[in-house]
């Protein structure tokens, strides 16, 4: 509670008495001063009013005019007319600013859009002002739930970047004004982008001398959706792999040699990158026959000429009616 004193004629006091949810207007004078149709008016909560009387007794104590509840910052103002008394005296203004603002409330959970690997663009919408203009705002991250450990200057939308690819961050808002700054907003949980994981390993199928079918599985995605796969092989574990082939399903790899071992990989790819190949698998081509070399057994590769030029030697058979190429 506070009081604010003015003096008013030769003995008189007026006080606008503030309990911080009431506005109280009071006046006094010396014990032989009274006025039973005391003129004065009023300005509080934007209402005007000087056609008020007061029947104000003798004896020098204080005597209460009126009261309102005030909720809101705004000056207020207690006026005396002409009492016709040398201890009243008049007429008399006596005006004092009330002050109801508060800290601003908490903003609106920030909004995450444009997500990227290293940044995030964060937007809110300011809450409550607490009766005072908010003159700054304020945009906090972590690691955690605990609350910020990092803390820039915002407008109500800001792009935040320097971040971790792959990485979960809590960020929350504030806003402050003449009272200081309100408390953080809930918070909003946002995983910065990153390659993704790297997929199944290839699996192989339908061998023949010069083809197989591989395929393989997607691991996750990097936060970001899958825009590309590819298979990659060669005849060594060398890495990157020699050839690649685009990949959207089980793939016929064609235009290999016969009774020779490849090694085959596999990776994906989104908006921020390719992962990394995958571990090797490995399968071997169909030979036609195996001969003896010096004591060992290799795969002998039978050729063809066919127009003078030298082709491998497919087999085929025929089995219930149909020619099939034997493998």
């Amino acid at each position: 509670m506070t009081d604010y004193l003015k003096p008013t004629g030769s003995s008189g006091t007026m006080m606008i008495r503030d309990t911080g949810t009431r506005v109280e207007f009071w006046l006094k004078a010396g014990s032989a001063t009274f006025n039973h149709s005391l003129g004065w008016g009023f300005t509080v909560n934007g209402v005007t009013d000087n056609s008020n009387t007061f029947d104000f007794k003798s004896g020098g104590a204080w005597q209460m005019l009126r009261s309102w509840a005030v909720s809101s910052t705004q000056t207020v103002y207690f006026r005396l007319q002409d009492s016709g008394t040398s201890g009243l005296g008049g007429p008399t203004v006596h005006q004092i600013n009330i002050d109801r603002a508060t800290a601003p409330g908490k903003p609106s959970t920030p909004n995450a859009t444009l997500i990227t690997s290293t940044s995030v663009f964060i937007s809110f919408s300011d809450g409550d002002n607490g009766g005072a203009a908010i003159d700054s705002r304020q945009i906090g991250r972590s690691l955690t739930n605990a609350g910020p450990t990092t803390i820039v200057s915002s407008d109500g939308s800001t792009s935040i970047t320097g971040l971790t690819p792959g990485t979960k961050y809590y960020f929350w808002a504030r806003c402050h004004n003449a009272k200081g700054y309100g408390g953080w907003s809930d918070q909003k949980i946002v995983n910065t982008l990153e390659t993704p994981s790297v997929p199944g390993l290839v699996s192989l199928s339908q061998i023949t001398q010069v083809s197989m079918v591989a395929s393989f599985t997607d691991a996750d995605s990097g936060s970001s959706p899958i825009l590309e796969r590819q298979i990659g092989y060669s005849t060594t574990t060398v890495t990157p792999p020699t050839v690649t082939v685009g990949y959207t399903g089980p793939t016929t790899v064609t235009g290999l040699l016969p009774g020779t071992k490849y090694y085959w990989r596999s990776r994906t790819r989104n908006s921020v990158g390719w992962s990394a190949w995958s571990a090797t698998t490995t399968a071997t081509t169909i030979a036609g026959a195996f001969v003896k070399v010096s004591g060992v057994w290799k795969p002998a590769v039978p050729y063809v000429k066919v127009a003078g030029v030298w082709k491998v030697a497919r087999p085929w058979g025929r089995q219930y009616g149909y020619w099939e190429e034997s493998i």
